[in-house]
């Protein structure tokens, strides 16, 4: 019988928590560049709430632009934005000033230009009003009634009613 005397991976030597992490944060962190990690976590802090409901950074790509005078290759960077239909018209109006807002977050012009693509799909869907249990009572109906009761239109009374119905919801909330 043959043994084989195989080394221990345990040294029994205490160590950081951090060298110990290390290559589990190397593996996942080099899956997005840095300036794509920054930006895809301070999204909403860079274009703001309502952008950041309706769209997300995809990728960084990187172009050659040209050559300087020591024939190296300039690159210009753009960032990939997946963008909802509803919203890509009034990001395309914003386009120079989001490109301003990233560059400045980073002190230096790390976005050259942006490329939308229309295809994205927000993961907290976006439902009707939820509406709540709290119902007025009668009592208030017909104190709303008898303040609209000169109107003629029956349809206008009730949609009347209604909104005082969802005024009062609000209030309760």
């Amino acid at each position: 019988m043959k043994f084989n005397k195989k080394e221990s991976n345990r040294t029994f030597v205490p160590k950081k928590i951090g060298e110990t992490l290390t290559n589990v944060n190397r593996k996942y962190s080099s899956k997005f560049g840095k300036n794509e990690f920054l930006i895809l976590s301070k999204w909403p802090i860079i274009v703001g709430k309502f952008f950041a409901d309706h769209s997300e950074p995809d990728k960084i790509s990187r172009v050659t632009e040209g050559f300087n005078e020591l024939e190296e290759p300039i690159f210009k960077n753009f960032l990939h934005v997946r963008v909802s239909a509803a919203a890509a018209v009034e990001f395309q109006h914003y386009k120079d000033m989001i490109i301003e807002k990233i560059n400045s977050f980073f002190g230096y012009k790390a976005i050259g230009g942006l490329r939308l693509q229309q295809n994205f799909k927000s993961k907290t869907k976006i439902s009707n009003i939820e509406k709540s249990e709290v119902k007025i009572t009668e009592k208030e109906r017909e104190i709303i009634k008898n303040e609209i009761e000169a109107i003629n239109d029956e349809e206008l009374q009730n949609s009347i009613v209604n909104l005082g119905a969802s005024i009062n919801r609000e209030d309760n909330k």
